[in-house]
């Protein structure tokens, strides 16, 4: 079978299960870093800006500067992220979706095994890149703007699908996008609420759960990434084939 195209693979991998277990594991992480580690969010970059602004200009300058580090690691794993992605866009051949994984699931089992005395920047900050990688590489779901790790970009596509299904036209395309959103931002709130009742119960160890579901994931992934081309398109549940869903409201 002949390498996947750059955008081949990107479409193999959208799939709506893909990219809400990628949801529910971006929200765990914001939920253990939150409740166990400084109350710092891994994911939500917003929250982090907000906060770090609040906190400086009433003078709690600590508080407020333990949001920066995680700020600067989400900067960074981006830059890494585009890096990665160079050389095979420019080939035009499938991004190494397995890789950022794998260097994810590494960097969750390192941080898994450290004492709960270990600081919390090296938490915030390793898991604020990790994830950073993840939302840079996964950005898409039947060809449309998605993030994996915060949620307020999937919540606007989800009214808007909503919106333009009521009010606009009932075209069974503007349904199928506010299912695959809502599933999305339901997976992202389950994530965070299991990753914050798990990090209060179990502490740095709660991890695993995510690792888990990011092997399960990468499974996934490369199983699409496999498939030959007469079936990779199915659809997961009887809906409407991937390439047959337009590409009509782009997310933040």
């Amino acid at each position: 079978m002949p390498p996947l195209t750059f955008e081949e693979a990107r479409k193999r991998v959208g799939t709506p299960g893909i990219s809400a277990s990628l949801a529910a594991a971006g929200g765990f992480l914001d939920g253990f870093t939150y409740v166990g580690h400084g109350q710092v969010f891994s994911n939500a970059m917003t929250g982090n800006v907000v906060l770090l602004g609040i906190n400086c200009l009433s003078g709690s300058w600590h508080t407020g500067f333990r949001h920066l580090p995680a700020i600067l690691a989400f900067l960074i794993g981006t830059s890494v992220s585009d890096a990665i992605q160079l050389h095979p866009k420019r080939r035009g051949v499938s991004a190494p979706y397995i890789a950022v994984l794998v260097l994810e699931i590494g960097v969750l089992t390192i941080l898994s095994l450290l004492p709960a005395n270990t600081p919390d920047i090296f938490f915030t900050t390793s898991i604020a890149f990790a994830a950073s990688v993840q939302v840079q590489t996964f950005r898409e779901v039947e060809g449309h703007s998605f993030s994996s790790t915060f949620t307020t970009g999937n919540l606007r596509t989800l009214s808007d699908a909503v919106f333009a299904w009521f009010f606009e036209s009932h075209a069974a395309e503007k349904a199928r996008v506010a299912k695959v959103f809502s599933g999305i931002c339901m997976a992202f709130l389950a994530g965070a609420a299991v990753g914050g009742y798990a990090t209060y119960a179990f502490g740095n160890p709660a991890l695993w759960c995510d690792i888990l579901l990011l092997v399960l994931i990468a499974i996934g992934v490369r199983s699409r990434l496999r498939l030959a081309p007469a079936t990779w398109n199915r659809p997961e549940s009887g809906d409407a084939r991937v390439d047959e869903i337009p590409s009509e409201i782009p997310s933040a």
